[in-house]
């Protein structure tokens, strides 16, 4: 059992709740998150697939913004565990007291094995040349001081222009953060990626709350009913918090519900018999009473009733000593006995053929008899149908030649190649790429392991590779490959192979503008095969 607490938090549940769920904890007291006690809906899975695709391919400032209580911190935990091909994650959580000198430490924390703090500019630049992009994910950034938001991106801009290390940066802050950063930064709204927090339907309001249940040790079906999810979704903001903070006297009264009419229907029958028997009782007493206290010539009941209902038989039997008139209703036995009544016969049988007493025996062998005359036509009827069919279809169809099986199968044995399972069939997309003279696959496995390569685009629709590629005239020198990212497709577009990184990196400014405006970023061909397997 859960032990009263003196400090009451919003939201606890009270101590009948806990023990009707079978619970020793509260489900909705604050607790440090995890893989197992984190509510991934729909909606925050796809936030998390756009924030990886822009950390993979764009140099944009990332930023979600939410009210309090709408799921930042519960997505930054669960944001921080994702795996992010060619990025190093580099979390900490701000405080209102922090500096850039304190936010370069903690980014330290994550790099000890390539050095000290005093060398992180040195240690960044190493971990880009182990082909491993910094990323900084602060929770909690509208803590900060102005001058420390300030600060941080001069020391972005910093290690770009004096190290060529690209520090990319993710930001969870309350809402109003993107007008902040636009008033003390030179950031415009187009090297900006904004993402508000959702804020949960009546479903999944359900689903969350059944969630925090299961997560405190509770196994059983949903508490709450449907008018009691409605009015708690028109009560709270749609945000976590506020579901946690307004979900408990909700599910009290739901098990209060469930719990009180049990009891209250047994006192109300209770009630009922006791007050019954009182009656019942008291009516016996009283009717015992006045029944011994009533004088000697005072006449019964009973006796009245006798009186009024015993007939005088002496006179009766005077006033009509002959007739006596028992019914209105016709003498039935008088009526058996009448020698003109006929029997209904149906008109189908002659009335000569009734035999009053019939012979049984005869009668069954005649049915006996008919019945299996009846068998025998019926057999005869289907052979004949059967017959009928069978010729039909042989006269309509024209029994084909039989092949000499052995002699095919002899003949295939001496000349057969060996087998090969067929390849799946490609996506006419993809075939209209290979059309246009793009490399696949197969192209990229030969390649050098040691190689580095330019990559250009990455989308979930292969459509999107193909309009790319005919609006920038890509051909030979261009590959594509299908890997995946959040376990769904995801198809890649890279360019060339470089003997070096530094080749690869000087190939960005031969191309043409529209390409180099998209940023392309260089890549180990190594990377690229890990990905096709």
């Amino acid at each position: 059992m859960a032990k009263k607490n003196n400090n009451k938090f919003a939201g606890e549940l009270n101590q009948q709740s806990l023990d009707y769920l079978g619970l020793n904890k509260q489900p909705f007291a604050s607790e440090i998150l995890t893989e197992k006690s984190f509510f991934n809906s729909q909606a925050l899975t796809k936030i998390t697939d756009s924030l990886t695709h822009q950390i993979q391919f764009s140099d944009l400032l990332l930023l979600i913004e939410g009210n309090q209580g709408s799921g930042k911190t519960s997505l930054f935990r669960q944001f921080i565990q994702t795996d992010i091909a060619n990025t190093k994650t580099l979390s900490m959580q701000a405080e209102a007291t922090d500096t850039l000198v304190q936010i370069q430490q903690k980014i330290s924390i994550h790099l000890q094995d390539l050095g000290d703090a005093n060398h992180l500019d040195d240690n960044l630049k190493n971990l880009q040349m182990f082909d491993q992009t910094p990323l900084v994910i602060i929770d909690n950034v509208h803590v900060l001081s102005d001058t420390t938001l300030q600060e941080l991106f001069r020391y972005q801009q910093q290690l770009k222009q004096e190290h060529d290390v690209t520090l990319k940066i993710l930001f969870f802050a309350n809402s109003g953060m993107t007008e902040t950063l636009q008033k003390i930064t030179d950031i415009q709204t187009d090297q900006m990626y904004v993402q508000a927090m959702p804020r949960l339907s009546p479903k999944q309001l359900d689903s969350y709350i059944t969630h925090k249940l299961r997560s405190a040790g509770y196994s059983g079906k949903s508490i709450l009913e449907n008018n009691d999810i409605q009015q708690l979704f028109k009560k709270c903001n749609g945000t976590p918090l506020d579901i946690m903070i307004q979900a408990a006297p909700f599910i009290d009264k739901a098990i209060t519900r469930k719990v009180t009419p049990a009891s209250a229907k047994w006192v109300k029958a209770l009630v009922v018999i006791i007050t019954l028997f009182i009656l019942i009782t008291g009516g016996y007493i009283t009717y015992t009473y006045f029944l011994n206290e009533k004088p000697a010539d005072t006449p019964t009941i009973k006796s009245l009733i006798s009186e009024i209902h015993t007939p005088d038989t002496t006179s009766l039997i005077e006033e009509s000593p002959t007739e006596t008139v028992i019914s209105d209703e016709p003498d039935v036995i008088n009526i058996l006995k009448n020698d003109d009544i006929s029997l209904d016969v149906p008109a189908s049988i002659e009335p000569d053929s009734i035999d009053p007493e019939p012979d049984h025996t005869s009668n069954q062998a005649d049915t006996i008899e008919t019945t299996q005359n009846k068998i025998i036509i019926e057999e005869e009827s289907i052979q004949t149908t059967t017959k009928n069919t069978v010729a039909e279809k042989d006269n309509t169809k024209e029994a084909p030649e039989t092949p000499n099986i052995e002699v095919d199968i002899k003949a295939k044995i001496k000349t057969a190649e060996p087998l090969v399972t067929a390849p799946q069939a490609l996506h006419p997309t993809l075939q209209q790429l290979n059309k246009m003279g793009l490399q696949d696959a197969n192209w990229l496995q030969q390649q050098n392991s040691n190689n580095w390569t330019l990559q250009l685009l990455g989308a979930r629709d292969p459509e999107t590779l193909l309009k790319f590629a005919q609006g920038n005239n890509l051909a030979s020198n261009t590959a594509w490959y299908k890997t995946w990212l959040a376990s769904k497709p995801y198809y890649v577009l890279i360019h060339g192979s470089y003997t070096n990184r530094n080749m690869a990196r000087n190939a960005i400014d031969a191309l043409p503008q529209k390409l180099r405006s998209l940023k392309p970023w260089v890549k180990s061909m190594k990377s690229v095969q890990q990905a096709l397997k």
